[in-house]
């Protein structure tokens, strides 16, 4: 490991920062504060500070992103497919990574990446995520795009070295303003729901179990590889069960079956979807 000290003037510009972070430490304000010391610390050209819950659509706090990839389009898109989300789903997002080392091996190839993300260009991206409690945690990605360079190992030691204060702040800040966010959110409760439930059952009357399972990993950009070892077959045997799945659906690549998860996910949210979004959806097109 190398180890990186600031020298003074660093030191001092990332003190200066955070002083008018701990005067409003309780106030909205201060995730934008807390973002903005963070770049003092390490160049970013890109932040957000979006709060994951397990049981409703994700919070955006703040969406400091590009013109195009805005929050509201994350928050109302496919987010169950996000490496990010499925970490902390299971437990196992760490509080300092690398996007690169949390993500499946085609992720970045993926439909799910590329409808949302491709356009950003990002070349780099490093969170600090603060864990409130088993349902939720408060994710800061930092993101580099364009001709950036990507963070340097200098660099993620000094954000994972400033990351206890960043924790330490965000649970503060969530403490004293959470209801405030959470406060109405019936609305992404029920979109949760429905997310959940399309992405569950899409295709469950028409496909096996495994083909099932193999549409799901590919989506989260599990390549046929990965797929293979995470289901204890043979590469060729995933491509096989590909082969059926576009039979099946009567489509001839996956962005087809991302684009009818995609409009399955616009079906009505109650009990006209029926049990299985997929099969809907294509009695649906028939009927019209």
């Amino acid at each position: 490991m190398i180890f990186t000290m600031l020298n003074t003037d660093e030191f001092r510009a990332w003190s200066e920062s955070l002083a008018p972070v701990i005067e409003t430490i309780d106030e909205a304000s201060t995730p934008r504060r807390l973002c903005a010391a963070i770049g003092k610390l390490v160049p970013v050209d890109f932040s957000g500070v979006f709060v994951l819950r397990r049981h409703s659509a994700p919070i955006a706090i703040l969406d400091d992103i590009p013109p195009g990839a805005e929050a509201v389009s994350y928050l109302e898109s496919l987010y169950l497919l996000d490496p990010v989300y499925d970490h902390f789903l299971r437990g196992t997002l760490p509080t300092c990574t690398l996007l690169d080392d949390i993500c499946p091996d085609d992720f970045f190839e993926s439909d799910y990446f590329l409808k949302y993300w491709g356009h950003v260009n990002i070349v780099s991206e490093f969170s600090i995520n603060t864990h409130c409690d088993d349902d939720t945690l408060v994710h800061i990605p930092l993101s580099r795009v364009g001709a950036s360079e990507p963070f340097s190992n200098t660099d993620t030691e000094k954000l994972s070295a400033a990351s206890p204060v960043v924790v330490a702040t965000m649970r503060r800040f969530w403490a004293a303003q959470g209801a405030s966010f959470e406060s109405g959110a019936g609305q992404a409760d029920s979109f949760h729901t429905h997310l959940r439930f399309v992405m569950d059952n899409f295709g469950c009357s028409l496909l096996t179990a495994r083909e099932m399972d193999i549409m799901q990993l590919t989506m989260r950009g599990y390549s046929d590889k990965l797929s293979a070892r995470e289901l204890g077959i043979t590469p060729g045997t995933v491509r096989n069960h590909k082969k059926s799945i576009f039979s099946k659906l009567h489509v001839s690549s996956q962005g087809q079956v991302f684009g009818l998860l995609l409009d399955a996910l616009k079906l009505p949210a109650d009990a006209a979807i029926g049990p299985d979004p997929l099969a809907t959806l294509l009695e649906k097109r028939q009927d019209a």
